[in-house]
């Protein structure tokens, strides 16, 4: 799987940094300069333009791009397909639909104010992209959910000459693009897309100043001088809650886990006992599950949908303690890389693949609505083994593969 690079200059020096997709956290190897990136309304990408097109007037051409887990929920089962695809932002014929391999190809940059040329505003909501994919990959009507951090903009430029749309990067007319006339032309009168420039938040402790700690690819940074965790916002920081479960073995790793109460409307489904007569589980209902909150659990790191599905089904259903200490452990900790938002989207999924009798559910969870009303970041202790991990409760094993693979997701 071939990462996306982007090319971009250190904020504080001015130096050259190379980066990979993924990235969250910009390391400047001249100044030593971190800084987590942020992007309010998502990463805003173009292909630059060659030297020679700068005389030229150039258009701006809006494609999606979307990454991630899409499942398709059926009586029979649930299908899950990893996507990653581009798409025309615009509704208009003539233009090629997909980006290809390019952006794979070349060095993206980000989208920066004083940009040279007109971008053009989508005209296909992100929203309605992200349903087509998930439909056009599951290739059913049962419910379907795309699961996926990555959703981003990427502009790529182009420019008439006489009665055709060249392509600015080959510098020679686009496929189906001879055409001035009609939704062509209305490429000339379309609105253009505001710009919105990464933000960057150094990459120091909100409260007491200290360096934080991170992945190149981590959403949440982590103080180990005031044991607190923190998550980039657009407009700052977000202090995380984390647990971290305890152990009694001397070499472990730990792997961290969302923990979520949610609210569902058109479901009943505030308790542990809702749960278990839901997902008919084999448990007895007594008076203090009927008393206890349930929690949906999630990976808070990419993985592939199969095992995503798999940890997201067992947490659930086991409903493990999520107390332990607010302070990090000195064994290795996996990087947070998977947001809450994509994790409370998980929870109908998880339902789904919970309950027995799913041609009955799926009509339901169909028209639930998910709000997630409070969550924690839980790390969980893995025993290490030689080719897998091992949850020293559940007794459950990951794969360490899986992890490698993840990380390129």
């Amino acid at each position: 799987m071939n990462a996306w690079q982007i090319e971009h200059q250190c904020p504080q020096c001015g130096a050259p940094v190379l980066l990979d997709e993924t990235d969250r956290l910009l390391n400047c190897k001249f100044c030593r300069t971190r800084l987590l990136m942020t992007a309010p309304e998502g990463f805003r990408y173009i292909l630059p333009p060659p030297a020679d097109a700068t005389g030229r007037e150039l258009l701006f051409l809006p494609y999606w791009r979307l990454k991630g887990a899409s499942y398709d929920c059926r009586p029979s089962g649930i299908v899950s397909r990893f996507v990653d695809t581009s798409t025309l932002a615009l509704d208009a014929a003539g233009l090629p639909r997909s980006l290809g391999v390019r952006p794979q190809a070349m060095k993206l940059k980000f989208r920066a104010a004083g940009q040279a040329g007109r971008f053009l505003e989508p005209g296909v909501p992100c929203r309605e992209v992200v349903r087509a994919a998930a439909a056009q990959a599951a290739g059913g009507d049962g419910l379907q959910e795309f699961i996926g951090e990555m959703v981003s903009l990427i502009h790529t430029p182009v420019y008439f000459d006489r009665n055709a749309l060249c392509d600015a990067i080959l510098n020679r007319p686009l496929p189906l693009a001879d055409d001035r006339t009609g939704a062509l032309t209305a490429l000339l009168d379309a609105p253009a897309h505001p710009t919105a420039a990464v933000r960057f938040l150094p990459a120091q402790c909100p409260r007491c100043g200290w360096d934080l700690g991170g992945e190149r690819d981590s959403l949440v940074l982590t103080c180990r001088n005031c044991q607190s965790a923190w998550a980039g916002r657009n407009d700052g920081w977000e202090e995380v809650a984390f647990r971290v479960l305890p152990t009694a073995a001397g070499q472990v790793f730990y792997l961290p886990f969302w923990r979520m109460q949610a609210r569902l409307d058109g479901l009943e489904m505030r308790t542990f006992a809702d749960l278990i007569r839901f997902a008919n589980l084999p448990r007895v209902v007594t008076p203090a599950f009927a008393a206890a909150p349930v929690h949906f659990w999630s990976p808070a790191f990419k993985i592939n949908p199969a095992q995503f599905l798999r940890w997201a089904r067992q947490l659930t259903a086991a409903q493990p303690d999520g107390e332990g200490a607010a302070q990090f452990p000195e064994a290795s900790r996996h990087p947070v890389t998977l947001p809450l938002s994509e994790a409370g989207a998980s929870i109908r999924v998880t339902l789904a693949n919970l309950t027995p009798n799913r041609r009955q559910a799926l009509p339901l969870l169909k028209e639930t609505r998910v709000t997630v009303e409070a969550a924690r970041l839980v790390y969980h202790p893995f025993l290490i083994g030689r080719s897998e991990l091992l949850h020293e409760r559940l007794r459950l094993t990951l794969d360490r593969a899986a992890l490698a693979y993840g990380s390129k997701l």
